[in-house]
């Protein structure tokens, strides 16, 4: 009996975790969603695509950094080309991120404020996730990790192996998102703070040393490893020179770009995270220049959160756009500073002659309540995964209009479809955006889409609900307007399944009423 429950003892704080986390993911589970988003399905694709001996960038584009396609290739192995696996990977990274965080705010800010921040971040990815396999959702235990690490930093009797661990963490995070990188910024700028003014520099140095030799060690396996593949132009023309025009970085005012900002934390506030870590943020603010004993405990935590959350503000307003999934960065700054609120809420209850049961009580009937106030959001969320793009119909006819070696070229950004029907896309576009940015974009790229497309010959051609007309270039030349011909000419309209335009190969010409537009 005593042996059950010190089990029970040891492993209630994780099941509870783990029980959220899969809260948390069964709206973006297969079992509810059926298809992915299309970023996800450009993922899901490159794993696929990977798996069959091919590589990121120079077989299949995308503007992404390489971790999250080898996440995916790992996650369809492991379940035999399943969506399940790379689930499976998502409930695996959000069960690190959830428990690091639970059981490093219990030790700084006590149990209660632990268990509620976890509450309420958890809570908030629900509306941020946007149908899930998103890069910033794996970057979550990697933050919480480089908090956890930081933390320990002063305690530990290998602080070399933590601050080179700091550094992987942040490579990773980078080569996951470029602009998830946030905590270490804040990390380093509170380093620099901290050895300046207890006249530290040599010890300084020391840790940005191993900081940034941990971040040099994930950064050169990937240079070298897409170098040896002759793949790096391709790399670097994708992850790095095409992300520059992407965010736009410059051409979008104040205005705009705080637009942006505000739409996105309009989602925090659904669950009363943003409202309760402001108060957090303002109340850190306060003890840490007072360097109050109550906090002791808590002040790396709260210095490198203090410096972190207006860095993430900016990072995520360098693009002009608000999508859910970019504010998933800020989950772990903000759940520092939530924890801290109801660790001081839990201070002055504390002086309050409450018997103990009352107080317990009444702890799990504020966590009660937040639950209960956010299940309808909750509910609403599973069933607008449940019925987003059913594209079974399309499916079915790409199956039965196609033998497994060929191809099928979707213009759109529809990738997964190519994923689900195990088709290849007949070309590395496998969606046609990049070919849109005149900023991006040249002749030869176009030329080579074309050329791939005339080469290959995939059997159909499906234009999806893009508004973007098929074989709309911002490069109009000869040889550019030739290709488009010979497609439009051997390509004849066959019918529309669900907004979506089928297109099927004829060795004929078409005649002029089912022609390409």
């Amino acid at each position: 009996m005593k042996a059950l429950r010190k089990i029970i003892d040891r492993s209630w704080e994780k099941l509870l975790v783990f029980s959220g986390a899969l809260c948390v993911l069964l709206p973006v589970s297969p079992l509810n969603m059926k298809f992915s988003y299309s970023d996800s399905g450009v993922f899901l694709y490159t794993g696929w695509r990977i798996l069959n001996g091919e590589l990121p960038y120079r077989d299949v584009w995308d503007h992404k950094p390489p971790i999250i396609f080898y996440i995916n290739a790992l996650g369809l192995a492991i379940a035999n080309n399943s969506r399940w696996g790379v689930w499976l990977i998502e409930l695996v990274a959000l069960f690190l991120a959830a428990y690091i965080g639970f059981q490093l705010f219990k030790k700084t800010l006590g149990f209660f404020a632990a268990l509620i921040s976890l509450l309420l971040w958890l809570l908030s990815l629900v509306y941020v996730l946007q149908g899930g396999n998103i890069p910033t959702e794996f970057t979550l235990p990697l933050q919480f990790s480089a908090l956890w690490l930081v933390y320990h930093a002063d305690k530990s009797k290998r602080p070399q192996l933590i601050f080179f661990l700091i550094g992987l963490t942040g490579a990773s995070a980078f080569f996951l998102k470029q602009t998830a990188i946030g905590i270490w910024i804040a990390i380093a700028i509170y380093l620099t703070i901290q050895r300046v003014m207890s006249k530290q520099g040599r010890q300084w140095l020391r840790e940005l040393w191993f900081i940034a030799l941990g971040g040099l060690t994930v950064s050169l396996l990937i240079v070298v490893f897409f170098s040896i593949q002759g793949a790096f132009a391709q790399f670097w023309s994708a992850a790095f020179e095409y992300n520059f025009i992407y965010s736009s970085f410059g051409d979008a005012g104040f205005t705009i770009r705080q637009d942006s900002i505000t739409n996105g934390l309009k989602l925090l506030t659904r669950t009363g995270l943003f409202q309760f870590s402001m108060i957090g943020y303002v109340a850190a603010l306060l003890l840490t220049l007072f360097r109050k004993s109550s906090v002791e405990k808590a002040l790396p935590l709260l210095f490198v959160g203090l410096i972190n959350l207006p860095i993430e503000l900016i990072l995520i307003g360098i693009p002009r756009k608000s999508y859910p999934h970019y504010y998933m960065t800020l989950l772990p700054v903000l759940a520092i500073f939530t924890g801290l609120t109801f660790s001081i809420f839990v201070s002055m209850a504390s002086t309050l002659k409450i018997p103990k049961t009352v107080k317990v009580v009444l702890a799990l009937g504020i966590a009660g309540l937040i639950a209960w106030f956010s299940f309808d959001g909750y509910m609403n969320t599973l069933y607008t995964y449940r019925k987003l793009y059913d594209n079974k119909n399309i499916i079915n006819y790409i199956e039965d209009n196609t033998m497994p070696s060929e191809y099928v070229l979707l213009w759109g950004a529809e990738t997964s479809m190519n994923c689900y029907t195990q088709l290849k896309s007949p070309t590395r576009f496998t969606y046609q955006y990049p070919l849109q940015r005149e900023e991006y974009v040249n002749e030869g790229l176009i030329l080579e889409f074309l050329d791939d497309v005339i080469l290959n010959r995939p059997p159909l051609v499906i234009k999806t609900d893009t508004p973007i007309p098929l074989y709309e270039f911002p490069i109009h030349t000869e040889s550019v307007a030739t290709r488009i011909a010979i497609l439009q000419s051997h390509y004849c309209f066959e019918q529309e399944i669900d907004t979506w335009l089928i297109y099927k190969y004829s060795e004929n010409q078409c005649d002029t009423n089912t022609q390409l537009p």
